[in-house]
């Protein structure tokens, strides 16, 4: 909270006269013989922009910076418009409101510097701030700023004691007290800095206070000043009754002789003229000086100090007083350059060491800091390698076992099948050879048996049993081998039994062959899963094999048949159906399957081939392709995602640029007009077509600017205030055209991909100032496609954001979505508390927190032809510049 101070006037009487508005004449002087220097001297002078800004009166004063480093350039600059800015922002509060608020924004913004590190300029700042007012003024200084004030002959400082006495500077303590008093009729206010003790002592300015009124005294001062100090600014203000100018006549000429100025030329005077003539010229040298109250050299204007006026001629040896005069001023001369050397040379030689100091107090901070972090990126090196070698290792212990117990569980399976296996083998072999064993058994008892029927049964005429035929044959074979005769009847009956004894034979070579077609079955089952496609094939072929085969054997046996009824007349040797009825009988259960297993093989399977080949194939119903899904279908799973997202059309516009807000008001900058819309209400203002067209923009918000960069390489500015366009000088040859722009505080930040440099030009009159590198990391800019500022420049570079501080590119990630962000358009400013992404090609609003985590989601299809962004937090609203116009969703 500012202090307040109130002084005065001396009215006892209370005149009306100090009641009346007095006229002010403010003279500002400023003095930079270095060019270098300019950056950090500023003195302004603010009236009243329009009739309700009058009782706000005038701002005068000026900022000075004794640091003349990089960064402390253009700070003054930044200082003057922040002020400027606050305490004319509302004409309705009273001045000292006004000030006041003014006072405190300044200080609010040197913390923000101090906040970006910039602090050389602490304890080196010297200002003086003044409000004219009527006949009051109001008034605040910081460092080694004074005010004199001059009233009926007295000089007295009225700014002693408003100025921080704190041990340490601190950037909210910069300006802490305001004083405030009347002014009347003829006083003078001197506003400068300590500065000018150098070269004139506070007796020296009240002297020519006296001796000098008005203009002269102004143009004594910036003599003075110009010959003397490097760089300076100083103000004189002078209170003066406004009366019509009366009519002036010419004052008769006074011969009154007053002492010589040393400093005049007529110092240098021969000494060889005669006496006379030097007492001439100085009567005439006096005459001129009383008539003009002092020497003014017509050829360049400038003022000389005299000494004070005598009234009586010296009637000494003139010429002994001249030189005692000269070689005073001589003396003093040289005393004074000598001091002030000496003062220069000291007051050098410390502020070099105390830089020198600073410096290496900040190498060895700096060091120490550098140290610092590597021992502990080393030491979180050597965590994180311990870290990653136990969890190494804790995973090849895990597989090996894994490993071992996969090795075990596959040996004991593979024993377990060999095992299984082996005792099938052994069981099978163990079925062969029973089988091979009891089939001699089987024929051996067969043939007695049918030897003992033959033997039993009775023979008839031509008629003989089966076991009769096979006995007889073996006896003719008997008498053949003896050569003995063979009989008809017997010859017919050898032949009918060998021929039953074939069939016979033919009828066991179909049942031993049925064991092998039933192991047939059982290799075609297991193929039949290996090889799928190759079972209906392989079946048919069998099928046609057994087809054609009991097509052959019973033609053998029909064939065999006819014969055997040919050959034998009285004969008939053909076995009833009770024979094969007997001969089933004798078979045991496992023959017995395997013969219905191959009639069903041969007769049964064939018809099911046979069908399934036949069947018909389905035919194929060509599927629709599915629908793709939608955008809204895609985002369902996302963080915090809106759907129902309330969109409104705030103005349909052609040719759109970009969006901002300025004042908080939306704004939509075309290629031909700049529309405020405030209060619901759209305002039209056309862009000179001189200027070019617009192709970026950017708003600074201390100074509510727009400026826009137009396709000529220009930069003009758009007071919503005011209303009016103004051309701004910038130096952009070097820079190429499409480059990226952004403001903080009252900077202009550029970056040019060509060069890789991100460019900061500071605020200056009538523009910008010279250009200085901002970006020191060696990085690639290409690929950029977008740039905000807040505290940090953010960047969009092939779809991932940078984040960059004093120049140096910072870690920062941004939480990654379930379906990637494709990065349009970002947007924040140092007022608000998130970071917005406009993702078009998804048709959402994305809300990221400083830290980069994501805070909210806003769907809308109207979102996809977004090229501009722009969000108040305040209302909750954001608004989204489209090719045909502008949009506002709610974020709430």
């Amino acid at each position: 909270m500012l202090n307040k101070k109130t002084e005065s006037a001396e009215n006892d009487n209370k005149d009306k006269n100090v009641l009346k508005d007095l006229e002010k004449t403010i003279s500002p002087v400023l003095v930079v013989n270095n060019s270098a220097l300019k950056p950090y001297v500023e003195l302004f002078e603010y009236l009243p922009e329009n009739i309700y800004q009058q009782p706000l009166g005038s701002l005068v004063g000026f900022f000075e910076i004794k640091e003349y480093s990089q960064e402390s350039a253009y700070i003054v600059n930044f200082l003057t418009s922040v002020l400027k800015k606050e305490y004319y922002a509302n004409p309705k509060r009273p001045v000292t409101e006004s000030l006041d608020s003014a006072l405190h924004k300044v200080n609010l913004a040197l913390s923000e510097l101090a906040k970006q590190g910039i602090v050389q300029w602490l304890g080196k700042i010297n200002a003086a701030i003044c409000v004219l007012e009527k006949n009051n003024a109001h008034f605040s200084v910081s460092g080694n700023a004074k005010i004199f004030l001059y009233r009926k002959q007295i000089l007295s400082e009225i700014s002693e004691g408003l100025a921080s006495d704190l041990p340490e500077p601190h950037p909210l303590k910069t300006f802490i007290n305001v004083s405030s008093g009347r002014l009347e009729k003829n006083d003078r206010l001197l506003i400068t800095s300590e500065d000018i003790f150098h070269i004139l002592p506070i007796l020296e300015i009240k002297k020519n206070f006296q001796r000098h009124e008005g203009e002269k005294f102004v143009q004594f001062l910036r003599t003075a000043l110009s010959n003397q100090m490097e760089m300076i600014a100083s103000m004189v203000v002078e209170m003066n009754e406004t009366v019509p100018e009366p009519t002036t006549k010419k004052a008769s000429r006074k011969k009154i002789l007053s002492t010589t100025n040393v400093f005049s030329e007529k110092t240098f005077a021969n000494s060889s003229a005669p006496e006379i003539d030097i007492q001439k010229d100085l009567f005439e040298e006096s005459e001129e000086i009383l008539e003009e109250s002092g020497y003014t050299d017509k050829k360049t204007g400038h003022i000389y100090i005299q000494g004070e006026a005598s009234s009586s001629i010296p009637e000494a040896n003139p010429q002994l007083s001249l030189y005692k005069d000269l070689a005073k001023e001589k003396i003093t001369q040289a005393v004074f350059v000598t001091k002030n050397e000496i003062r220069k040379r000291w007051s050098l030689y410390k502020k070099q060491l105390a830089k020198k100091r600073e410096l290496r107090i900040q190498e060895q901070a700096r060091l120490a800091e550098i140290e610092a972090e590597e021992k502990k990126r080393l030491e979180e090196q050597r965590v994180l390698e311990e870290i990653e070698n136990e969890q190494r290792l804790a995973e090849q212990r895990e597989l090996e076992e894994i490993r071992l117990q996969q090795e075990k569980i596959a040996l004991a399976e593979q024993a377990k099948i060999a095992k299984k296996e082996e005792l099938e083998r052994i069981e099978i072999q163990q079925k062969i050879q029973v089988q091979i064993n009891d089939e001699p058994e089987k024929e051996e008892f067969q043939e007695i048996e049918i030897e003992a029927e033959i033997e039993n049964s009775p023979l008839s005429k031509y008629e003989m049993s089966f076991k009769e035929k096979l006995r007889r044959a073996k006896m003719e074979q008997q008498q053949k081998q003896h050569g003995e005769s063979i009989d008809l009847r017997k010859t017919e009956i050898s032949s009918v039994i060998t021929e039953e004894l074939e069939y016979q034979e033919e009828i066991i070579e179909i049942h031993r062959g049925n064991g092998k077609i039933e192991a047939e079955k059982q290799s075609l089952k297991s193929n039949l899963q290996d090889f799928g496609k190759k079972f209906i094939p392989t079946i048919k072929r069998v099928a046609q094999f057994a087809i054609k085969s009991s097509g052959e054997i019973w033609q053998k046996i029909k064939t065999k048949k006819t014969a055997r009824t040919e050959n034998s007349s009285t004969l008939s040797v053909v076995p009833h159906l009770s024979t094969i009825k007997n001969l089933y009988a004798r078979f045991n259960s496992k023959q017995k399957l395997y013969i219905f297993g191959a009639l069903a093989l041969i007769f049964i399977v064939p018809i099911f081939i046979v069908r399934f080949m036949d069947k018909p194939k389905e035919e194929l119903v060509a599927q629709l392709p599915a629908a793709p899904p939608t955008q809204q279908e895609i985002l369902r799973n996302e963080k915090n995602i809106t759907f129902d997202t309330q969109i409104k059309n705030v103005i349909s516009k052609k040719d759109v640029v970009a969006t901002l807000l300025a004042n908080d008001n939306p704004t939509l900058i075309s290629k031909t007009t700049i529309t405020i819309i405030e209060n619901n209400q759209p305002s039209e203002f056309p862009i000179p077509a001189e200027f070019g067209t617009p192709i970026k923009s950017a708003y600074m918000q201390d100074l509510s600017l727009i400026f826009l960069v137009t396709d000529s390489s220009k930069v003009i500015s758009f007071s919503p205030i005011s209303k009016k366009f103004t051309d701004n000088k910038i130096d952009f040859a070097n820079i190429s055209k499409g480059s990226f722009i952004g403001t903080y505080l009252t900077y202009m930040y550029v970056l040019d991909q060509k060069s890789n440099q991100i460019y900061r030009f500071p605020r200056a009159d009538g523009g910008f100032g010279e250009q200085s590198n901002w970006l020191k990391d060696s990085i690639s800019l290409s690929g950029v496609s977008g740039m905000t500022i807040d505290d940090n420049i953010y960047v969009i570079q092939n779809n991932q954001v940078l984040k960059f501080f004093k120049g140096q590119k910072q870690s920062f990630t941004l939480e990654a979505s379930a379906t990637p962000v494709q990065f349009g358009n970002l947007f924040t400013t140092p007022d608000l508390q998130f970071i917005y992404a406009l993702d078009t090609q998804n048709s959402r609003l994305v809300q990221y927190s400083k830290d980069g985590n994501i805070s909210a989601q806003y769907f809308s299809k109207d979102l996809e032809d977004g090229i501009s962004l722009g969000v108040d937090e305040k209302n909750k609203i954001a608004f989204v510049a489209t090719s045909e116009g502008l949009i506002s969703i709610s974020i709430q």
